[in-house]
């Protein structure tokens, strides 16, 4: 059996959206001359709804370029204070920050530690033949002697806790000039 006629429109439609054409080409040629596919041609000279559907596809789509590359076809220009702009327009944030500096490097760095720990003791659980990377990490947590791990373990920790201590006792008040 013979398939219904179909809407000129819709048919029309569904070839302008299977079609990739350049900005520039439809500039050059709205009416579609060298771009459109015959079928669609003859659509858009046989029904009036066709050419009009064409004259609005070929200005959405140079209206579309148009607003990505701006007024101008060139680079855009260069604004070093752009970021600056943006970041004065955004709104102040409502609640104050209320953690002085030094609080806020301790719970960093507890949070830190805290990671790192978690981190190690995963790793040390996971068995040798779950995946080549897990068999590295494995080994590199049980290189040596199990007392020797521990030392360095232990060692890395008083490190961590060192510098963490230093970062706490230094003044973040800057001189006032």
């Amino acid at each position: 059996m013979s398939e219904p006629a179909r809407d000129p429109v819709e048919r029309l439609e569904e070839i302008l959206a299977d079609l990739e054409v350049a900005p520039t080409r439809l500039r050059r040629d709205p009416a579609g001359v060298g771009w459109l596919p015959a079928e669609g041609q003859a659509l858009v000279q046989s029904d009036p709804r066709c050419e009009a559907m064409l004259r609005e596809f070929v200005e959405d789509e140079v209206a579309l370029l148009g607003a990505i590359e701006g007024p101008s076809s060139g680079p855009p220009p260069n604004d070093p204070f752009f970021t600056a702009r943006v970041v004065d327009a955004l709104p102040r944030t409502w609640a104050p920050n209320r953690l002085s500096p030094r609080r806020r490097l301790v719970v960093l760095g507890l949070f830190h530690l805290v990671a790192v720990a978690l981190a190690v003791v995963v790793l040390a659980m996971v068995p040798e033949s779950t995946a080549r990377w897990a068999e590295q990490a494995h080994s590199v947590l049980s290189w040596g002697s199990e007392w020797s791990s521990g030392l360095w373990l232990g060692a890395s920790g008083i490190a961590g806790v060192a510098l963490l201590a230093f970062l706490v006792a230094r003044t973040h008040d800057s001189p006032t000039a």
